[in-house]
């Protein structure tokens, strides 16, 4: 598991930040401290001489412990004056300090040889603005997915209702995103607008961003957007990169599929994702408003076969939520 370079270049950015800033407060500080009390300057050259001392007595030779001893003490001793200035002065004792933001790894990401907590903190959180960035994640959780807005009338032909339907649906899904790993299947959620695919879809984004995984949510329309004016605008390069992006992600989200304009390169698009991460062995969801033969006639036997044969197909049945949620206003 590992985040993608875009996360790990962005936080070593605002690690790099945390420290300038932490120099320049202290360098401020500082400042306004030696106005306060000039006398801290000469202390300050007093206390830099030590190292001067210790070199020699390391050096001599002679009665080393005790005069390693007595710098110790003398160390100490210019420490507390200085304090005592700074607490003269109406400071803290600890005005020269240097704030971090981390003070485990003093914001450099490192804590004793391995990887600061803090470090995969920040990388989650800028997942998750990633994720925000094309979706309202606050309000798409298992938690809150509520079974009221389906029906508990029996489904014509069939011994279930909608609401059984769906109360499965949302367990295979929970169940997926609790149990996800590199080595989860892929699914194809499908059915009509405003039955819950993009909720729950996002819900196990999240759910993998927690576990640590590197996440992308896109809808399909947006990507295809992109990579043509990667392909036709900024360049091939532009576009390997975005196309990549979305062939090595550890989850791919394709939230959508069928809501852009149908194209021959919109269908060789999604073969090329389909069999590169079928390829690779890479977990997608995938959710769309068209059935298995919409599918089928939109993209070709060749497209539906492979994502047939690729996912587990989950169904969401029902009444648009959206338009319930809008009569009760």
């Amino acid at each position: 598991m590992s985040y993608p370079k875009e996360i790990r270049e962005k936080c070593g950015e605002i690690f790099a930040e945390r420290r300038n800033r932490s120099a320049q407060e202290l360098a401020v500080r500082r400042a306004n401290a030696l106005a306060k009390a000039p006398e801290i300057a000469r202390l300050e050259r007093e206390l830099a001489s030590t190292s001067i001392k210790l070199s020699k007595a390391v050096l001599d030779g002679i009665d080393v412990d005790r005069k390693l001893e007595e710098i110790k003490e003398f160390n100490l001793a210019k420490q507390s004056e200085i304090k005592a200035a700074l607490v003269n002065a109406g400071l803290s004792p600890d005005e020269l300090e240097p704030k971090h933001f981390c003070p485990i790894c003093k914001d450099t990401g490192n804590d004793g040889g391995k990887m600061c907590k803090c470090v995969a903190e920040l990388q989650k959180a800028l997942m998750y603005d990633r994720l925000g960035a094309v979706s309202n994640i606050a309000d798409c959780r298992f938690d809150n997915f509520s079974l009221e807005y389906y029906s508990s009338a029996p489904i014509a032909g069939s011994n279930s209702s909608v609401r059984e339907v769906m109360s499965k649906t949302l367990s295979e899904c929970k169940k997926y995103a609790d149990n996800f790993s590199l080595n989860s299947e892929s699914l194809l959620l499908y059915g009509k607008p405003g039955l819950g695919k993009t909720h729950l879809s996002i819900a196990i984004a999240c759910a993998a961003i927690e576990k640590g995984f590197d996440v992308l949510y896109i809808p399909f329309h947006s990507l295809i957007s992109s990579l043509e004016a990667a392909r036709f605008g900024k360049g091939s390069e532009d576009y390997k990169m975005l196309l990549e992006s979305v062939t090595q992600s550890e989850l791919l989200l394709l939230d959508d599929l069928g809501s852009e304009f149908s194209t021959a390169f919109s269908s060789a698009v999604l073969y090329d994702i389909i069999n590169v991460r079928q390829l690779a062995s890479l977990p997608t969801v995938i959710s769309t408003n068209l059935s298995t033969s919409e599918i089928a006639s939109r993209y070709g036997e060749r497209i539906n076969s492979r994502l047939i044969g690729c996912c587990r197909v989950i169904p969401f049945v029902g009444s648009d939520i959206r338009l319930q949620k809008k009569s009760l206003i």
